[in-house]
């Protein structure tokens, strides 16, 4: 799908003129003192579904008369080929472009396609320190793109079932008394054995929560030719099969026909949910509306990814297109989207304004979205990470969806993990 945005226009007395050159008459003669309007420079955007950007832009567009900008939604897992595509044919590429902590990291590998944002300015005073730096490179000279938004993770339980298994109900008491992931699996056991209900949808959520609460990489560095793990990601594993061992998870895929269904039906009580992923609720299951409730959520501070704003090198406008980024950017602007769509902001000063600590979300019983989330994204921490582990990461849920979905013994699914770790590795 592609969006454009057109406001220039032709004075009518230009018309005039150009009605009057074709009859034989001299326009500078008629009007001596008519100049053509400059011609719009039109920015080509990359962005995928749900970003929540198309408004912000079309606001920019209003504000700044000599600037078009032409909107392309791209699938996500097609955005980064599609770009490696541009820069090769060195055809239809984008002046900006979208990318989340994984394809920004797929893409370090090639600087030299980018512009650095430190020619432009820096602006790192209004950002998360930890999210700025994943924006960077290694040694800190490099500014790959100017990040947009972030995603700490709360608790969204239903207050209702809940209290029908004689759980703690209120948020503050759940933010206190589940506090632990040892916590919240004693409740799910009893939320079980007195309501029939599972605890959390799926163990996808389970371990994308756990695994991004670190405040080290995941993942341990190249060693002999491949990737070994690192135990922490094998915490992660084992805490989420040890749900699925438990029988505290409903199985169902987030976003799907049969996850709203089970939303609806009440069959889980639990979703760990990063602030963006609220619309998708709101969509799937909207007859749900003021039955959930947000809370903390369990462990550490845990955030899943976030996205940027990068200016690829081939764009034929890089000045007006990092003036466009780093409006879209700004507190101010991101405090907007959050507002609007939920995407929680990577700049701390938002968190102090009155209207982003006044936000009550009806759909969550009128909670404190900004205050919750404001909670974990101020104590997360993340060590610099440049290499790219999309692809193992894809393997590891892979082989938690067989264990979920196809009922694969979970010491086979991860010795078939580890197997297509180390094949991957000694093909690269």
């Amino acid at each position: 799908m592609v969006l454009r945005s057109f406001h220039s226009f032709v004075p009518v007395m230009l018309l005039l003129a150009l009605l009057m050159a074709s009859t034989g008459c001299t326009p500078q003669l008629a009007l001596p003192n008519m100049k053509s309007a400059a011609p719009a420079t039109t920015l080509r955007v990359w962005l995928w579904p749900g970003s929540g950007l198309e408004t912000s832009i079309k606001a920019y567009v209003l504000s700044h008369h000599n600037i078009d900008v032409e909107v392309t939604i791209a699938q996500f897992d097609d955005m980064v080929p599609s770009l490696k595509t541009s820069f090769a044919t060195r055809s239809d590429a984008p002046d900006i472009v979208l990318l989340d902590v994984s394809q920004l990291n797929q893409l370090k590998r090639f600087p030299m396609y980018f512009y650095n944002m430190y020619d432009f300015g820096d602006e790192r005073i209004h950002y998360l320190e930890w999210k700025w730096r994943q924006a960077e490179s290694k040694d800190g000279t490099f500014l790959y793109g100017m990040p947009a938004d972030i995603g700490p993770v709360a608790l969204a339980y239903r207050h209702d079932l809940f209290q029908a298994a004689g759980l703690p109900y209120e948020r503050s008491e759940v933010s206190s008394a589940f506090g632990s992931w040892d916590d919240i699996e004693k409740a799910g056991l009893l939320l079980k054995e007195k309501t029939g209900v599972f605890l959390f949808d799926n163990l996808l959520n389970v371990y994308s929560t756990y695994m991004n609460q670190f405040e080290d990489s995941p993942f341990s560095a190249q060693v002999s030719g491949h990737i070994a793990m690192n135990t922490r990601m094998k915490e992660a594993w084992d805490r989420a099969v040890r749900f699925h061992k438990l029988g505290l998870n409903a199985g169902l895929p987030s976003q799907t026909p049969v996850w709203a269904e089970g939303a609806i039906s009440g069959q889980f009580a639990a979703v760990l949910a990063p602030s963006w992923v609220h619309g998708a609720m709101k969509k799937n299951a909207p007859a749900t509306s003021g039955k959930w409730d947000l809370a903390r959520a369990p462990g550490q501070s845990s955030n899943w990814q976030g996205s940027f704003l990068s200016v690829p090198k081939s764009s034929r406008y890089p000045k007006e297109a990092y003036e466009l980024a780093l409006w879209l950017t700004a507190p101010q602007q991101q405090l907007s989207n959050f507002m609007a769509n939920g995407n929680f902001p990577s700049t701390p000063e938002t968190y102090a304004s009155a209207s982003f600590l006044d936000v009550r979300d009806p759909f969550f019983h009128n909670a404190p979205v900004g205050q919750l989330y404001s909670y974990s994204a101020l104590r997360y921490k993340a060590e610099y990470e440049e290499m790219d582990f999309s692809r193992i990461d894809r393997i590891v849920r892979d082989g938690l969806r067989r264990v979920e979905g196809e009922g694969m013994d979970p010491v086979r699914a991860w010795t078939s993990v580890l197997q297509q770790i180390h094949e991957q590795a000694k093909g690269e």
